[in-house]
């Protein structure tokens, strides 16, 4: 069933009426009807946020321009809950990590609120693992604390010192209307490249330990299974086709918006319908879901299963969380001494843009955009400024930086006074930044690997994709591979700064995080790289520079070529077109403070 978020008294009624007649015609056939409330990918944002999952101003609060938070997420699945007879409500991972109350309180905050807000299920994200062992540890004891279930079937803690004592359970099972629904759950086993779960945490494939589990779940007569996984849309499809017990899955981690009908916010475009039905070749389906990011939205999906178990109905859609929705006063109280605390903090003006610094929809994994400009150029400036060189051959001991487009996660819009809270926001991750030294051939292949997983729209955003300063790339990606074609670097021994070929024999140094010095994203370099000079949290280095730097006004100005074939040239164009017009937006409706 479709229904209009902005409707909601006519929703509730009509969700007790379908409740009342879903309950008679289950006492009459057996079957059995099933709603499930799902989250994917909140990414810390705990208060509202603007419609782009930014910082809520107060002009936008005082316009109903506000969207999500924790408050509203728990308060309408309550409502759904009172008005249902079958529901279970389940997180599919990446609660942690992407604004400043998870850059000051870590997993502290994260616990505090998922522990109040009555999940029955979760599996972990990859961002769950960022801070390692140690963070994520009390995470789990207050989960298990609190009755959320916590299901890691491709995920083994075993050998972890830390972790070992909250080794997650391979599978769960919840008996509803006499019924055994089989939970499984699991995180993309990229994980242990791309996030830090340290050397002992173990991940396998997703589709060999769903199987092996759903062989112990068969032995237990169980005949519905539910899994929630943080593996990726395209990932999470492949996944029911190969493992044909499944039913339903409720996935996340490439946060794809999926809606059936037009009556969504027009600023998001979705992916497919909702839920996404995949029919399997053995003749059985299964509804796979996401419901898109940082809690805009509530998944509902409501399922009907036969007496045998199969899925023969379904209906549901995102729910959108605006300002017609009421906030949730107890969650409002467990934020509380957390916002006291931050709140001061976070307003601190730090400096002002004067240009859109863009980065909605991930715009920065796709191409150059003038935000990882700024973050690049505020990382080599950190180390200029920090040589503080007067005389000599060499201007500077740097030849450059590079910053991957997956730890930038918001923008700022044009004419703004930007905070700290906003500094935060962009570089939450709290990733420390090192010079390395390396050869020119080290450098060629960290910008091949930048582009290796770079292909269709859909494959594109990744955040492995680098920004740069001191470097002009140039890309070829109608090939498969040995997509670089030319790399220029700003020279560092030379009295006038000039880009020149890169020399894969010569050594460079540049700065980076130490995410990507340690591996992070598949980055892999030779033992000769020097790894040196642990230097500031990347939003210290951006804060410092853009107070030095205000107003900002950093443009594109071709550090990255790319040469797409036409098809992909067409599409990548449109749908760059597409996200620019959205960001420009009436008077009044911006996100900009004056």
């Amino acid at each position: 069933m479709v229904h209009k978020p902005n409707c909601e008294a006519k929703w509730m009624l009509l969700t007790v009426l379908v409740s009342i007649l879903w309950l008679r015609h289950s006492v009459a056939s057996g079957e059995l009807n099933l709603t499930i409330i799902h989250t994917n990918d909140i990414h810390a944002h705990l208060e509202e946020s603007n419609k782009y999952g930014g910082t809520c101003f107060d002009g936008n609060v005082t316009n109903t321009k506000c969207v999500g938070g924790v408050a509203r997420i728990v308060r309408k699945m309550k409502e759904i809950r009172k008005n249902v007879t079958n529901s279970l409500f389940v997180n599919a991972g990446d609660f942690f990590q992407g604004t400043p109350y998870y850059t000051l309180f870590k997993s502290e905050v994260i616990s505090a609120v998922m522990s109040k807000m009555g999940y029955d299920f979760a599996c972990l994200g990859n961002h769950e693992f960022d801070d390692g062992p140690d963070n994520l540890a009390p995470f789990l004891r207050q989960m298990n604390q609190s009755n959320v279930t916590v299901v890691g079937t491709n995920t083994n803690f075993s050998q972890d010192p830390v972790l070992k004592e909250y080794d997650l359970v391979k599978s769960a099972i919840r008996i509803i209307d006499g019924v055994k629904i089989g939970i499984l759950g699991a995180v993309t086993p990229t994980t242990k490249i791309g996030s830090n779960p340290g050397p002992y945490v173990q991940f396998y494939d997703e589709t060999y330990s769903f199987r092996k589990e759903v062989e112990h779940l068969v032995t237990q007569n169980v005949n519905i299974i539910i899994a929630v996984t943080h593996s990726g849309f395209e990932r999470e499809i492949d996944i029911v086709k190969n493992v044909t017990e499944i039913d339903i899955l409720v996935g996340g981690h490439t946060n794809t918006f999926l809606y059936t009908g037009k009556d969504h916010a027009k600023e998001d475009t979705p992916e497919g319908p909702y839920p996404y039905v995949v029919n399997r070749t053995d003749g059985s389906r299964a509804l796979v879901v996401q419901d898109f990011r940082f809690g805009k939205y509530l998944g509902r999906l409501d399922v009907t299963f036969n007496s045998t178990g199969h899925v023969v109905g379904w209906g549901g859609n995102p729910i959108l969380l605006n300002a017609s929705v009421k906030e949730d006063e107890e969650m409002i109280c467990v934020l509380e001494p957390f916002k006291q605390n931050l709140t001061e903090r976070m307003k601190q003006v730090v400096g002002r843009t004067r240009v859109l610094m863009e980065h909605k929809h991930d715009i920065c994994r796709m191409q150059e955009c003038n935000l990882g400009n700024l973050i690049a150029d505020a990382y080599f400036e950190y180390y200029l400024d920090e040589e503080n060189r007067t005389s000599g051959p060499n201007w500077s001991e740097l030849n450059g930086a590079v910053v991957t487009a997956g730890s930038i996660r918001t923008g700022l819009p044009s004419f703004y006074n930007v905070t700290w809270g906003d500094v935060v926001s962009a570089l939450p991750y709290g990733n420390s930044l090192v010079t390395i030294t390396l050869t020119g051939a080290d450098i060629w292949r960290m910008f091949e690997n930048s582009v290796t997983k770079y292909n269709t729209i859909r494959e594109m955003q990744k955040g492995r994709f680098l920004q740069v300063s001191g470097f002009r790339v140039e890309y070829n990606l109608t090939t498969e591979q040995n997509r670089v074609t030319s790399v220029n670097v700003l020279c560092a021994n030379c009295s006038v700064p000039i880009y020149e070929p890169l020399n894969c024999a010569a050594t460079y140094k540049i700065v980076t995080s130490d995410y990507v010095a340690k591996g992070g994203d598949d980055y892999k370099f030779s033992n000769s790289v020097i790894v040196s000079d642990v230097g500031p949290i990347e939003y210290e280095a951006l804060e410092k520079y853009i107070v030095k730097m205000s107003p900002i006004w950093t443009p594109d100005e071709g550090r990255i070529k790319i040469t797409w074939n036409k098809t992909d040239e067409e599409a990548v164009i449109n749908y760059t077109k597409s996200i620019r017009d959205n960001q420009i937006c009436e008077k009044g409706a911006c996100d900009a403070k004056q």
